[in-house]
């Protein structure tokens, strides 16, 4: 059955045949035939070429010729030259057999051998349905072949997506019932707070049908932002539902006390809704891996806040006209009038507090004011202390292990080791509940095969039902694997969402990368580079991408041997590659089944040495057999791995992987290091991988930010026709720095692209308490003709209510979330 939404099923581990013909030496050099011609004549025989456009029954149809072959009959009876009269067929010079290929990639765990089945989903596919689809599938074979075909399960997105969405789900939910508990505890009247409640799931679905209608899925980030706007949503419909019940409870007629409500402060909603939107909007502008991640969230909590002041406006209102009733205290028990007593004088108290306090700063207003800059400036100096990185490490419970064993070993010595580092693995981490290893290649999704690489990859019971978190495993596993396998160059790395950010970036740590036009001086300073790295107490290991560690035997042409021979160094290469490593040359159709042609010969899994190279022959135009050991010499010297290029220059990478999360320290003390050398003119280094998209992501935020004061300005500006008063609104934004630091200090919290995003939604959620008081006292000053110290006291004083209750829902909204531990709960963490 098809799964919709699956784009590539890769079956990994598994045998595969092939056609295998062997040449044997011996009938080659006997009826005087080339390796080389045998080869041409498979190529040539086994063609699909186009031919252009044919007319066949009135029909102007493509046409293409096509010769392959149909079977090993055909295969054996191909005529590949003659002699003495006769033709000489492929069978003649060759065994011919349809086999199992050597395996070049195995799956093992648990010292076995496996099949792994990795799918693939599209872009729209929805991970969930699809794990699910698949899961029934294994089950279903499982039922019918009674156990006989089992399976584990070593890596499941779904879960972890599941898992994380479900902890937003369960934050959100929790957020949803703190902040109808702050109402109600604020206001004390049931029918106000189910009011307020109502436009919280009204906005949501709104803000959902919105995503919808942009073509956007919910997903964790969406969910996220959805979750920050919980408190947030509430703000506009507590600020005119207050003002409403203010109007109903001196005139007591609902309609009117509606309208007057949301009349009167309809304005001032409009503007700190279009303030909040203005934050967030320009970050729906971003590009790469930092738009990925932002575009989403903060499309989500646009459409929330957006939908939030139109349910403020419209609905609230009508709500209000329908279900607002004047108090009766008669009609209260005691203990409940006796609660409401209590929160009153406590309101009061409050309130006469902050009176009193206002009062002092207007008086002292220089000292106030170096008091708040004195805490902004200490805040300042407190980030320093704070670590730094792009996403804050996440458990969720999968990490992997590279491994690479010495050059030159075969897949079976590289098996052996792998095999001793699962049993090691096994003794160390308890926890695990499946691993997998390839063995063969350096990673699941390219699997391109070397023999002497292997990538393992472990999944841990879930959280709740292990002590130790994953960033506890990972040092101990990779300490003890270095000190049992010193001969292994072997990296443990976490998995889960760091591993899908190394997939983008380019690799887990930090990278410098050093590039110029002369190898040898780029070589030369990537050494000294990894030398500093190697001396960072934040480095556990490190890694470059040149080496020349690695021996290569190399057969010597004599080119003008060769030339008086009539042979080229091209023939003389495919001749060999034919004769000792074999070469794939077409395809054979069998009962609607492809096989790969491989052609080899009867030396192939020999030694390579001089007799080796007496062994092997070349036809010269002559017609005369010559051996390679003629005219080549084997040498065996170091070469260089890879050789990168940047811009056209050469290009070395140098890898440091971390003990720490915080990358601030290396990049520093790797900036002084670098900076303190006399380097060439024409080399150069730059910080690379998540480093440089660290930095990149700060720019860009910084960037984004000041075009949101700017859109925050220009929007106030509008709304109160002045340039003064929205300056005064927007100093209160650096001020919040103060409690963010703090807090991020407190929780043990790092500097984040996510933290940074809480940041600038904080600072919209000021410049909305700003703009509600100080439009509230340009009314009072308009309207009741007050002097602006009489209008500040009272406009305060009256708004402090819906300011607080505003704060709290805030607060308490996005409180879960910043004490969430769920599955990867440490990246949406931050923006509590």
């Amino acid at each position: 059955a098809r799964i919709p939404g699956v784009s590539r099923i890769s079956l990994v581990g598994s045998s595969k045949k092939e056609a295998h013909i062997q040449l044997d030496i011996a009938e080659l050099e006997a009826r005087g035939i080339s390796a080389l011609n045998v080869y041409e004549v498979l190529q040539y025989n086994n063609l699909t070429i186009p031919a252009g456009n044919a007319e066949y029954r009135k029909k102007n149809l493509s046409f293409t010729s096509s010769g392959s072959f149909a079977s090993l009959d055909e295969l054996k009876n191909l005529t590949v030259g003659a002699g003495d009269g006769s033709y000489i067929y492929l069978k003649d010079i060759a065994t011919i057999s349809l086999k199992t290929a050597p395996k070049k990639i195995q799956v093992r765990s648990n010292q076995k051998e496996y099949l792994m089945l990795d799918v693939l989903k599209r872009d729209e596919g929805d991970t969930i349905k699809i794990a699910s689809a698949t899961i029934d599938i294994f089950e279903k074979v499982k039922k019918e072949t009674n156990g006989l075909i089992d399976y584990a399960i070593i890596s499941n997105q779904s879960e972890t997506t599941e898992r994380s969405l479900q902890t937003v789900m369960q934050s959100a939910l929790t957020g949803f019932i703190l902040t109808i508990l702050v109402i109600l505890f604020l206001l004390h009247d049931v029918r106000a707070t189910i009011i307020i409640s109502l436009s919280i799931p009204l906005s949501i679905l709104f803000a959902i049908l919105g995503l919808w209608i942009t073509g956007r899925s919910l997903n964790l980030l969406s969910l996220s932002g959805m979750t920050v706007a919980i408190g947030m949503i509430v703000d506009n419909s507590i600020v005119v539902l207050e003002n409403t019940y203010k109007h109903f409870s001196k005139t007591g007629d609902k309609k009117k006390a509606a309208l007057s409500g949301a009349g009167e402060l309809g304005g001032a909603v409009l503007a700190s809704t279009t303030t909040s939107v203005s934050v967030f909007a320009p970050l729906l502008f971003l590009t790469g891996i930092i738009g990925v991640i932002m575009n989403d969230l903060s499309l989500a909590i646009v459409f929330a806040l957006g939908s939030s002041a139109l349910v403020a406006v419209v609905i609230v209102p009508w709500l209000s006209s329908l279900l607002l009733k004047q108090k009766d205290e008669s009609e209260k028990k005691k203990i409940f009038l006796k609660i409401e007593n209590s929160i009153d004088a406590f309101m009061e108290k409050i309130e006469a507090s902050y009176i009193k306090s206002l009062g002092w700063v207007l008086q002292n207003k220089k000292f106030a004011l170096v008091t708040a800059i004195a805490l902004f400036i200490a805040s300042i100096i407190l980030v320093s202390i704070l670590r730094m990185n792009f996403l804050p490490p996440t458990d969720t419970g999968e990490f992997e292990i590279h491994i690479e064993t010495p050059p030159g070993y075969t897949l079976e010595e590289t098996q052996k080791k792998v095999d001793a580092i699962d049993a090691l693995v096994a003794s160390l981490v308890p926890e695990i509940d499946a691993s997998v290893y390839y063995v063969g290649t350096d990673s699941a999704l390219s699997l391109t095969d070397s023999p002497n690489k292997a990538f393992g990859r472990i999944r841990l019971v879930p959280n709740e039902k292990r002590k130790r978190f994953i960033q506890e495993i990972i040092p101990l596993v990779q300490d003890r694997l270095s000190e049992t396998i010193p001969d292994c160059n072997i990296t443990v790395l976490n998995g889960g969402f760091d591993s899908l950010l190394a997939l983008g970036t380019g690799g887990q740590g930090y990278q410098l990368e050093i590039y110029g036009s002369d190898l040898e001086k780029v070589n030369s300073l990537a050494i000294t580079a990894r030398n500093f790295l190697n001396q960072d107490p934040d480095v556990f290991k490190t890694e470059i991408s040149l080496r020349s560690d690695v021996e290569q035997l190399i057969a010597k042409l004599s080119q003008s041997y060769m030339g008086a021979l009539g042979v080229t160094p091209y023939e003389a290469g495919i001749t060999s590659r034919i004769l000792f490593g074999g070469m794939d040359v077409g395809t054979l159709h069998i009962d609607n089944k492809d096989y790969p042609i491989r052609i080899d010969s009867n030396i192939s899994d020999a030694s390579l040495n001089e007799d080796t190279l007496n062994k092997m022959a070349i036809l010269t135009q002559d017609g005369r057999y010559v051996n390679f050991a003629a005219f080549s010499k084997l040498e065996s010297k170091p070469t260089l791995t890879r050789i990168d290029r940047k811009d056209r220059n050469y290009s070395v990478e140098i890898t440091g992987f971390l003990r720490v999360d915080d990358q601030s320290g290396v990049v520093k003390r790797m900036n002084e290091a670098m900076s303190a050398l006399n380097l060439p003119s024409e080399v150069h280094y730059s910080v690379s991988g998540v480093s440089a998209l660290m930095q990149y992501s700060i720019s860009s935020l910084v960037l984004m930010f000041a075009i949101s004061i700017f859109l925050v300005y220009a929007v106030m500006v509008i709304q109160f026709e002045r340039f003064i008063q929205p300056l005064i609104i927007m100093a209160s934004i650096p001020f919040c720095l103060i409690g963010v630091v703090l807090g991020l200090y407190l929780f043990g919290s790092s500097i984040s692209i996510i933290a940074m995003l809480a940041v600038i939604t904080l600072g919209g959620t000021v410049v909305n308490n700003a703009i509600v008081m100080v439009d509230y006292i340009n009314l009072l000053r308009k309207e009741e003709n007050l002097e602006l110290v009489d209008a500040i006291f009272k406009g305060s004083q009256s708004r402090l209510r819906p300011i607080l209750m505003t704060t709290m829902t805030t607060l308490v909204g996005v409180l879960p979330m910043a004490l969430a531990h769920g599955n990867g709960s440490e990246v949406y963490a931050p923006l509590g």
